[in-house]
This record gives C-alpha cells, sequence and structure tokens, in this order.
C-alpha cells in the first residue's frame, strides 16, 4: 500500500521553523529613522553617510526573503510570479515614477541644455531600475562631473533593491528545491545559502574597496551581503530570545550604533566593506531586544515599544516618499540658488518641503494603490508594466533628440577660418576676432570634442581593476610607410589631448603619431604603488618605448590645478623622464594647462562669459618652472601658455572657438587652432625633426 503519510511529512519538514507571519511595528519605525538618517545627513551633514542606506537594504532582506521563502515552502516549491510583480508594482513603481516624471522635467527647465541628455538617460535608468550601473559607467567615469551632481543619484539604492527583488525569488526556489531533494527544511538550506552568498559578496566588496572605492559604493555585487544579512536576521536572528534586562540594553545599544554611524564612520570611504556591520549590527540588536513580539511587558522606554509609538510610524509611511522627493529638492535648490553647498536654512526648507511632497505622495499615491486587495494582480501589473514601458520608451524617445555624438575626423574642417581663427588671434600678427558669430563648438556639443583616440578603444581606464595597468599603444590609421620620425604622445588624457595638433603636423612631415594614455596617469610617483595600476602602467612604459623605439615622447612636464594650487613639477617626474631617456627616446615636455573649476559648456549654455568660465590665471608660474630646470640633454620643452592665455587671462572662448570641452582638457578644435603655432616652437625647439 502507498505510504500517505510521507508527502505531508516531507511537507512537514520542508515548512518547519518558517517565520511566522506578522506585523513588526519596531521594524517600521527603525527602518523610517534609517531613512530620515539618510535625508538629515545629506541635508546637514557635509558629505557623512548616515548608514541607512545599508539598513534600508538589509531591512528588505528580511522582509522579503521571509515572505517568499513562507509562500514558496507552503506552496511545495512553487511560485506565482505575477503575484509578486503585482506587489512591488503596487508598493515601489508609480511613487518612483511619479518623482521621476516630476525630476526629469524640472531638470529640463533648471539644468543648462549641456546636461539634459544625461538627465534623460539617469531617468529612464532610473525607471528601468538599473541607475547604479548608469552612475558607474557614466558619472563616476574620468572627467565626469560626479554622481552627486545628478538629481537622480539616489535612485542608485532602490535599483540594487529593485534588481534584488528580481533575483531573490530563484535563490528562494534554488534553496526550496534542495531542501525537497534532501528532504531537509527550507529554511536550513536557506540559511547555508545566504551564509555563502553573505561570504562571497563581503569577500568581494573587500577586494574592490582596494580597487575602486566609488564604484564598490554602488555596486549591486557587493551589496548583496547585506541584503543576505537582513535574510539570516529573519530566519535566524528573531529566535534569539534575550533575558528581559538584557532586551533593553540591546535595544538602545542598537539605536546608539545606528545613530552614531555618520558621526563616528566614513561611511562613503568605509561601505559596503566590514565597518558596515556597525549600522547593520544596530539593526540586529533592535530586532532581537523585540524578542517574539510580546513587547506587552516590556518597559514603556524600551527601544522595541518607542519604535512603535506613533511618531515614528508616521515617519516610517513616508519614508519612501520622503526619500523620493529629498534628493532632486537638494540639487535643484542649489542649482536656482547657484550655491556650491547648501546651509542650515536652505536645508531645513528643503526638509519641510520633501516631508510635504511625501505626505502628498503617501496620501494620494500610495495609499490608493495599497487599497487593492493582496490577491489583485491584473490591474497593479498592468499599471505597473505600462508604466516603466511607456516611460522608457518617452525618455529613449526624448534621448534620441538630445544625443550628441561623437565627431569623426577633425573639428575644424568645415568651419571657416575667417569667421573661427582661434588661436591665430593671439599670435602678434594674427587677425581680430569676428563679431556676432557663435561659439563652435555650440556648449551642448563642446563635452563630446574629444581627440579621435577616444573612441578606437585603445585607452586604459583610469580606474585600477587588473589588466588596466598594461601599457596599451594607440596605432596611427594614416602612418606612412617609412616615416622621417614617430612620435607618442604619452601620459594621461592631457598629453593625448593634443593628438589632433600633433596629427596634423604629422600629416604634413611624414611622421607617425602614436598615442599611449592610461586617464588620469602622469609620469611622477603614486601614494600606494601595490593597488594603484597607474604605478603599474608607468613601470611598463619604459619596455615599450624600447620595443616600438618613437624618436620622441610627449607628455606634459608641469601640472596646474583649480585655484587654491600652485603650478609644480610632480614628484619624482625626473626619474620617469629620464627613464624614457634611457630607454632611447628624447623627451619633449609641453606646459601643462590649468582647469576651469567648473564644466566650461554648462557654464556658457547658463549665460556665463568667456572670461567668467575660464581658468585663473593665478595659477600658473610667473616663469615656467621647465626654464628654470638643469634639464638633460635629449628633453626639450613647449610653452604654449601664451596662446591658451594670452594677456593674463585665460578665457573660456578664443578667436569665437571654445578653448575647454570640460573642465579640464582643451576642446579639439582649439588644439586644431594651435598647430600652426606648434609648427614654429617645434621648428625652434626640435630642428633635427624636419628632415
Amino acid at each position: 500500500m502507498p505510504n500517505t503519510t510521507a508527502a505531508p511529512a516531507v511537507q512537514g519538514k520542508l515548512t518547519r521553523d518558517l517565520p511566522e507571519r506578522r506585523f513588526r511595528p519596531e521594524l517600521h519605525g527603525v527602518r523610517g529613522m534609517a531613512i530620515l538618517g539618510v535625508v538629515l545627513f545629506h541635508l546637514f551633514g557635509n558629505g557623512r553617510v548616515s548608514g541607512g542606506i545599508d539598513i534600508f537594504l538589509a531591512i528588505s532582506g528580511f522582509l522579503f526573503c521571509a515572505m517568499v521563502l513562507r509562500e514558496v515552502a507552503e506552496s511545495g516549491g512553487r511560485f506565482r510570479p505575477g503575484r509578486y510583480l503585482a506587489r512591488l508594482a503596487r508598493r515601489l513603481v508609480l511613487p518612483a515614477a511619479l518623482v521621476i516624471a516630476v525630476t526629469a522635467a524640472a531638470g529640463w527647465l533648471l539644468l543648462p541644455a549641456t546636461q539634459h541628455e544625461q538627465l534623460f538617460r539617469e531617468a529612464r535608468s532610473s525607471l528601468l531600475y538599473f541607475e547604479n550601473w548608469e552612475l558607474i559607467s557614466s558619472q563616476l567615469a574620468y572627467e565626469a562631473a560626479g554622481a552627486d551632481t545628478s538629481p537622480f543619484q539616489h535612485f542608485w539604492s532602490l535599483s540594487v533593491q529593485g534588481q534584488f527583488y528580481l533575483v531573490w525569488p530563484l535563490l528562494v526556489l534554488l534553496a526550496v528545491w534542495i531542501a525537497k531533494a534532501l528532504g531537509a527544511s527550507a529554511v536550513r538550506t536557506t540559511v547555508v545559502l545566504m551564509t555563502v552568498l553573505l561570504g562571497l559578496s563581503l569577500a568581494y566588496a573587500i577586494h574592490m574597496q582596494g580597487i575602486d572605492q566609488e564604484r564598490t559604493y554602488f555596486m549591486t555585487e557587493t551589496r548583496l551581503w547585506e541584503f543576505a544579512f537582513g535574510a539570516l536576521l529573519a530566519l535566524v536572528g528573531v529566535r534569539i530570545v534575550l533575558p528581559r534586562a538584557l532586551r533593553f540594553v540591546a535595544g538602545w545599544l542598537g539605536i546608539a550604533l545606528i545613530v552614531s554611524t555618520g558621526f563616528v564612520l566614513d561611511g562613503a570611504q568605509q561601505f559596503p566593506g566590514p565597518l558596515a556591520l556597525w549600522p547593520l549590527m544596530g539593526l540586529a540588536l533592535v530586532l532581537i531586544s523585540a524578542g517574539s513580539g510580546q513587547t506587552e511587558d516590556e518597559s514603556a522606554f524600551s527601544a522595541s515599544r518607542v519604535l512603535s509609538t506613533r511618531p515614528f510610524a508616521w515617519v516610517g509611511d513616508l519614508a519612501y516618499g520622503l526619500y523620493l522627493w529629498h534628493w532632486p529638492l537638494l540639487i535643484f535648490y542649489l542649482e536656482v540658488r547657484d550655491y556650491p553647498a547648501i546651509g542650515a536654512r536652505g536645508a531645513a526648507a528643503v526638509f519641510l518641503v520633501s516631508l510635504g511632497l511625501a505626505w502628498m505622495t503617501h496620501r494620494w499615491v500610495e495609499q490608493p494603490v495599497a487599497r487593492f486587495s493582496p490577491g489583485a494582480v491584473k490591474t497593479p501589473l498592468l499599471w505597473g508594466v505600462s508604466t516603466l514601458g511607456a516611460g522608457a520608451a518617452a525618455f529613449s524617445l526624448v534621448l534620441s533628440s538630445t544625443h550628441t555624438p561623437l565627431p569623426e575626423g577633425y573639428s575644424m574642417t568645415d568651419m571657416d577660418p575667417d569667421d573661427y581663427p582661434g588661436a591665430a588671434v593671439t599670435t602678434a600678427d594674427g587677425p581680430e576676432t569676428p563679431e556676432g558669430v557663435d561659439y563652435h563648438p555650440q556648449p551642448e556639443a563642446v563635452a563630446q570634442d574629444q581627440p579621435m583616440y577616444v573612441g578606437w578603444g585603445c585607452m586604459q581606464d583610469f580606474s585600477n581593476d587588473p589588466g588596466t595597468g598594461d601599457v596599451l599603444v594607440c596605432e596611427d590609421p594614416e602612418a606612412p610607410e617609412d616615416p622621417e620620425a614617430t612620435l607618442m604622445l604619452a601620459g594621461g588624457s592631457h598629453a593625448g589631448m593634443w593628438q589632433h595638433a600633433f596629427a596634423l603636423l604629422a600629416k604634413e612631415n611624414n611622421w607617425e603619431l602614436l598615442i599611449a594614455d592610461k586617464s588620469g596617469c602622469r609620469f611622477g610617483v603614486v601614494s600606494e604603488p601595490e593597488t594603484d595600476t597607474c604605478h603599474e602602467w608607468r613601470a611598463g612604459f619604459p619596455e615599450v618605448v624600447e620595443e616600438r623605439q618613437p624618436d620622441v615622447v610627449i607628455t606634459p612636464g608641469t601640472l596646474s590645478q583649480p585655484a587654491g594650487s600652485d603650478e609644480r613639477i610632480a614628484p619624482d617626474a625626473e626619474e620617469r623622464w629620464n627613464e624614457i631617456l634611457d630607454a632611447g627616446s628624447e623627451l619633449l615636455l609641453l606646459r601643462g594647462t590649468s582647469r576651469p573649476e567648473e564644466r566650461v559648456g554648462d557654464c556658457l549654455a547658463e549665460g556665463g562669459s568667456p572670461a567668467e568660465c575660464g581658468p585663473d590665471y593665478g595659477v600658473y608660474a610667473e616663469t615656467n618652472p621647465l626654464e628654470e630646470m638643469d634639464l638633460p640633454e635629449g628633453i626639450h620643452t613647449v610653452d604654449m601658455l601664451d596662446h591658451i592665455c594670452p594677456e593674463g587671462s585665460c578665457p573660456a572662448v578664443i578667436g569665437n572657438v571654445v578653448v575647454y570641452r570640460d573642465a579640464s582638457h582643451l576642446t579639439n578644435s582649439y588644439v586644431e587652432t594651435l598647430a600652426p603655432i606648434l609648427d614654429e616652437k617645434l621648428r625652434e625647439e626640435m630642428p633635427h625633426l624636419y628632415r
């Protein structure tokens, strides 16, 4: 006879020790407290990190792991994705879509046209939950303005959360299937799986912190361990029962850890590494202090009772909307007031407006959507899918109209030199600047006026990823069969930005032009050679010189930062120069160019004058530092300062040509107009090149 008790027995083992279904008011309260900490530190914390995001992610792991595991285990391993996705759409999508739409519209009106393409690109990525990867690929890239200037920056954590919600059911299904196969508890196999995931993700976070902390902060892989920590709390931690006296102490110790995080730790530099356990252990202590939920006998002043009070519940109700609204309001406030940072009164005003918008969003968006019965699937799912699809299509359409492609070929080819003389106006017998002519490039296109080799796939990223320390050489696509000389631009992008001038001279003089660029890497010393791939790149460069045997290596010889620093020569630069000489090449040192204090395209687009948008001439030394050095034979220098900063000023536009493409580099267009002047100086300094 068949064993009729086998199936119930197996199901009993599978569902053993599943976390109970119950509302935890103290968890709702600590969630509100964590998000409130994020907002207050953004507004009043002077750039410090509260640790609230780490708690927010762990709470997501706590709630969703328990919920999905119960549903899958109780159904014997079945999962209903429609119901699950409808629940997500009901809770998350519509409020986020509302804020994204309003932020995109406000950004279109308030931000300069130069930022519109990136604005809508991030609006789309925020709506589709991959903003963290968009920030990594664009805003954290070398030459970018930085993620803190984006009104969508805060959506990185919601994107990580959204990605977690899509992946987590698969992990839970795997754990339940393993449990069924082994005849074990689903909780036990899930705990093992979560422990492994926590260990792997935390180890990867530690590894990546040694490579690129900014990128590590936003990565999904380095954040998974915080979700796993919350999941383990739901499955194991809440079963820990402490004596009543210890519960009181543990609860308040947990709150102290949570509140103190932003004051004690530098989360921007230390999270999501092991020190993120500081706020997460605070969360764990708060939840453990609540025990099994029987808090009636607790003191009215216990942490769990205080967090369950009406004020904390109210903050918890508004937490999602408060987080969504506060950041774009902060960015737009700074933009409208033209402030570099927010003051106390401005921060208070932004906070109150954010709170009001959060209440309205909760009252008229979140609550009506939440009234759908838990079993309702079609309507919220249809709303969610329609919102995501229509929004993504709309933003993609706008992006297609705002996108400025990288230019091909030389930037000044089709420009009338009479209208756009550029650097020619800085010469003794040069023309006057024609009046009534628009700048070239236009502010919206300035950032794309980059050297041709940027699109060739042969430049090294500025990051410290493995492999980025290898020296790559960009070949000359127009190299002559028998060149009279071979020139190599080398170092970072401040060497590479001269490509178009030297390429024009190479074409005239039968030269070959090579480029070796690791972005942000100049010839000098590095602070941490063990982890900085720039050190590896520089160490390998002399070998490349020996192999390729260029006649001349060309690189910037001085360093000029924005106002507040002086022009100087990088430490240990002379040693690196001598290594190049010993490898068999001559060296041409160009005097370095200063950097504007903001992106020139943005400044011009907002109505700034060329004088206002250019860098400060005061950072340059009265005498070129290279001229004060006793340089060995084989090292030559060229100073182009008088033609970039004529008559003691550094305007952003000269001869109707925009000089700087961002807050650091010269435009292709202006560099091309410098070619005849550079040719004259080279003939004087290195006549033997002109054979």
